[in-house]
C-alpha cells in the first residue's frame, strides 16, 4: 500500500535516521526541525498507554492558565513553535476526572484561548491533522495454490462492510457511490455515561462496526477518517453481499 505524510509549512529537508523521521520545515519565515518517533520510547507523549497524535505537540503547564469566568475562557501565552496557521487543539492527559479531555484552541495576537476551565491542569497542546485511510475496490478473493486471486469479472454487490478495531477513540466513515450522495458516519465509542471515571475515552474496541453500501463494488469508495489526538487502529474488515460469477470460467 501506498501512504503520505502532510506536515505543516514548506518541507526543506528530511531523513530516516533509526526509527525517526527527522524533517526540516518552514513555518512564518522561521525554520523548525521536526522528529518522528516510528515506535514509541520514552519521550512519545501517551494518555494511557496510547500515543497522543498531535503535530508540534507539546506540554502546558499550570502555572500559565488563567481563567475568566465570565467569557468561560482559558487564557495562556503563545508558546514557542507553534508558527502554523494550521487548528491547534488541547488535550489533557494528566492522571484524574480530566483525563481525554479535548478542546480546540484559538490563536489570538500572542495568547492561546480555549473553551471552559483549564485552570489547575497541564495538559498537550498541538496541530491537529486527518488520518486518512482509502480502501481499495473489494472484490471476491479465493486462494488458488500459494496464490491469491481475486475475481474482477464477477458481479459483486456489497451490502455491507464490517470494521474491526484496535485501540481507538473517535472515527468517520466517507462511502461514496456513483450516482448517490456521500453518507459520512462519527462513531464515538464512548459514548457520554458509558465509560468509567477517571480514565481515557480510548478503549480496545470488542465490536464490529458496520457500514451500509448496498451498490455495486466498482461503484463504491470508503475511506476512513480520524482528526482527533486519540488512536484510530483498524485491524482488519470483512464484507457481505452478493456474489456470482455470471458463468464465466478460466480456460
Amino acid at each position: 500500500s501506498w501512504f503520505k505524510w502532510t506536515v505543516t509549512g514548506t518541507i526543506e529537508y528530511h531523513c530516516m535516521q533509526d526509527d525517526y523521521l527527522f524533517v526540516v520545515v518552514k513555518n512564518n519565515g522561521k525554520y523548525q526541525l521536526l522528529k518522528y518517533a516510528i515506535k514509541i520510547d520514552t519521550n512519545t507523549a501517551t494518555v494511557a498507554e496510547y500515543r497522543v497524535h498531535l503535530d508540534h505537540l507539546m506540554s502546558v503547564t499550570t502555572a500559565s492558565n488563567t481563567y475568566n469566568a465570565t467569557t468561560n475562557k482559558t487564557t495562556f501565552p503563545k508558546p514557542t513553535g507553534l508558527e502554523s496557521t494550521s487548528q491547534v487543539a488541547a488535550y489533557d492527559v494528566d492522571a484524574g476526572d480530566q483525563i481525554g479531555r479535548y478542546s480546540l484552541v484559538t490563536i489570538n495576537g500572542s495568547n492561546l484561548e480555549i473553551a471552559g476551565n483549564w485552570s489547575g491542569q497541564t495538559f498537550l497542546i498541538g496541530h491537529l491533522y486527518t488520518m486518512e485511510v482509502e480502501l481499495p475496490t473489494i472484490y471476491a478473493v479465493e486462494k488458488v495454490g500459494e496464490k491469491y486471486r481475486a475475481d474482477t469479472r464477477a458481479n459483486t454487490i456489497l451490502h455491507r462492510v464490517k470494521f474491526g478495531f484496535g485501540p481507538i477513540g473517535v472515527f468517520k466513515t466517507v462511502l461514496k457511490r456513483l450516482g448517490r450522495m456521500d453518507y459520512e458516519e462519527t462513531f464515538e465509542i464512548t459514548a457520554a455515561d458509558q465509560y468509567l471515571a477517571n480514565t481515557a475515552g480510548v478503549v480496545n474496541d470488542e465490536v464490529l462496526r458496520t457500514v451500509p453500501i448496498y451498490d455495486r463494488n466498482i461503484n463504491t469508495l470508503i475511506t476512513l477518517k480520524s482528526t482527533h489526538p486519540a488512536p484510530a487502529t483498524v485491524h482488519h474488515m470483512t464484507w457481505e453481499g452478493v456474489y456470482t460469477t455470471n458463468n464465466y470460467s478460466r480456460v
